[in-house]
């Protein structure tokens, strides 16, 4: 079957061109698709050849769809790709502070599915919170999409274990107000623009990136909009919640795990899935938390020999 997005070009790619800087990748491709409150930064790849699946690309907290550029030539082979940046992320405008819950996120991803009338197979790609992300979407929504059939989810690092019992249930409920005001985070954004604090964050991953993924991140963060949306989705993760549900998840799993992911640790990251997704493939590799910013050809690969086995 063919994919078809059918409005994935009806979207003001004049107004993305104005608001993304000139070296952002994949500029031309970029659209802003008006739904609701939300003003959504999308990026539409058609694939080379017809009769692929869509995939559906889903970044971590703090990240965008920038994230993805290297891998859209490779995915491009053989499938439709549709990245997106999350309300309160990049350039997806309009976020209400409701929506950056994993339960409000995944309602508002499924009315830009329904909006943009895709039809075909779906895989859903996840990279840290956005696997979470794609595991919620999933529980609730992946049997009411007339004409799009979900077959798989791809975790990439994950981040399915919790925080520490005493973060959620002490600490939590009174950082992430301060974390989330709007004087914090324009310090925060302060501070990125004339501090080395980004690459120091990015250095934390235990990964090595490419300069011009570096670069575009201190762009981001320079951003008060993205950093208050990164503190307040990583405030409103409910992993618990959602392992807690988990077996009701219906559609194959992958993941892939960095082994010097200093971010979600390995051992306690196979105990949550062996415990919580217990028939999910599981794939370690060499690298680090963006592990697919660092190995882009080699993920994508391996995002091909899944889609193809599926």
């Amino acid at each position: 079957m063919t994919v078809n997005c059918n409005r994935h070009v009806g979207g003001d790619a004049e107004a993305a061109q104005r608001l993304l800087p000139t070296d952002w990748p994949h500029r031309k491709a970029s659209r802003l698709v008006a739904l609701d409150s939300l003003s959504w930064h999308l990026q539409f790849h058609p694939a080379k050849k017809t009769g692929g699946p869509l995939l559906l690309l889903l970044h971590g907290t703090g990240s965008s769809a920038h994230s993805w550029s290297e891998l859209i030539d490779p995915l491009t082979e053989f499938a439709d790709v549709l990245a997106v940046d999350l309300p309160g992320h990049g350039f997806t405008r309009g976020a209400q502070a409701r929506m950056m819950r994993l339960p409000a996120m995944a309602e508002v991803l499924q009315q830009l599915l329904a909006h943009l009338q895709c039809t075909g197979r779906l895989v859903v790609v996840g990279h840290s919170a956005g696997a979470p992300l794609a595991i919620e979407w999933a529980l609730r929504f992946a049997k009411q999409m007339p004409g799009l059939t979900p077959i798989r989810i791809v975790g990439l690092n994950p981040s399915l274990v919790p925080p520490p019992l005493l973060y959620t249930t002490m600490l939590g409920p009174v950082v992430a107000p301060i974390a989330t005001s709007s004087p914090m985070t324009g310090m925060l954004a302060f501070l990125a623009a004339n501090t080395g604090m980004v690459d120091q964050l990015l250095d934390s991953t235990g990964s090595k990136i490419p300069e011009s993924h570096r670069r575009h991140y201190r762009y981001l963060f320079t951003q008060p909009n993205h950093v208050q949306g990164a503190m307040e989705f990583m405030a409103g993760a409910d992993l618990p919640g959602l392992l807690t549900k988990s077996h009701a998840l219906s559609l194959p799993t992958s993941f892939l795990l960095g082994a010097q992911d200093a971010w979600v640790k390995e051992l306690p990251l196979k105990n949550v899935i062996r415990s919580s997704f217990p028939t999910a493939d599981v794939t370690t590799w060499t690298g680090g938390h963006l592990l697919h910013e660092e190995r882009p050809a080699e993920v994508a690969r391996f995002i091909q020999t899944i889609v193809l086995t599926a």
